[in-house]
């Protein structure tokens, strides 16, 4: 046999295993999500490409001809050899490491609460993760999957929204009260302590976010640029928290501690950030089992 009649018989080859294994075009149609008519066309494409009958056909009943055994023979441990090394692979594929890089406030706050659940769905799979501001180098960092808050414009990596945020001040009870902010509203906050990031995103002033917030939300005459500031977003929460002033929180940073009351939001105004969270990888690893399996995991966990 030539090797283009080979080509032309190998499309049929998973009919015939499956409808030999099974000896009934039926099962192997259920087996291959095909019809039966498929099954019993492909089939009598291949014996008419190999010039001899595979099956004897009887009325309720389906047998393997001389010749057909003894190309299932042939075949069937080539085969099968293939799918159980595929199917390793695939488990390989989900074990080992995997080298996470995250954004101290995002890491602290809302993945590192959350990385049991991944655990639990692949144990197999080791996280190591190592936390910086800045988006990091995939050239030179040990990296394969980098959550960061911002916009990156490499086109050597593979970038995948996360989730949005949405920014809101909070402060302790507290404090809350002790400024009588349910009484003054939103203008008790000229008598506040305001707390800031100090970079709430790249090339940007410690006290723009506050300064957007009061513009979108009406505030006039607050002092934005008045009070502390910190390099790292839950630093401010937590100050705040701890009763020092009043913080513009990220929500998905602040979520648990507002839920838990150890802080309050005590306006409604909340304002979409300027900002959201992206996923970085290399385009070559897009596919990779245990790349593809934390990224749908975090993806579930938007919300949760």
């Amino acid at each position: 046999m030539d090797m283009s009649v080979l080509l032309d018989v190998m499309p049929a080859v998973p009919f015939f295993l499956s409808a030999a294994r099974h000896l009934s075009f039926t099962r192997a149609a259920a087996d291959l999500c095909v019809t039966q008519g498929a099954v019993s066309h492909r089939i009598r494409q291949l014996e008419e490409a190999l010039g001899f009958p595979l099956f004897h056909r009887f009325p309720r009943r389906l047998t393997l001809t001389g010749e057909g055994e003894r190309l299932y023979d042939i075949l069937q441990r080539p085969v099968w050899d293939l799918e159980n090394e595929i199917r390793r692979i695939r488990h390989l594929g989900l074990t080992g490491t995997l080298m996470v890089h995250c954004p101290p406030s995002l890491a602290g706050t809302w993945l590192v609460p959350r990385l049991y659940g991944f655990r639990a769905q692949h144990p197999g799979v080791e996280v190591h993760l190592r936390c910086r501001n800045d988006l990091v180098d995939f050239e030179t960092d040990s990296v394969d999957i980098a959550i960061f808050y911002g916009d990156v414009s490499d086109s050597r990596l593979h970038v995948i929204p996360l989730m949005q945020e949405f920014v809101l001040p909070v402060c302790s009870p507290e404090y809350a009260r002790d400024m009588r902010l349910s009484e003054k509203g939103k203008d008790g906050l000229k008598d506040c302590l305001l707390l800031h990031d100090n970079t709430p995103w790249p090339n940007s002033q410690y006290y723009d976010e506050w300064q957007r917030w009061a513009e979108k939300c009406g505030v006039t005459g607050l002092n934005v640029q008045s009070g502390y500031s910190f390099d790292r977003s839950e630093l401010a929460a937590m100050a705040a928290e701890n009763g020092l002033g009043v913080a513009l929180g990220r929500k998905q940073l602040v979520s648990a501690a507002l839920a838990a009351g150890r802080l309050v939001a005590p306006f409604r105004e909340e304002l979409l950030a300027t900002q959201s969270y992206h996923i970085a990888l290399r385009r070559e690893d897009v596919h990779r089992p245990r790349i593809v399996g934390f990224v749908a995991w975090l993806q579930s966990m938007i919300g949760a």
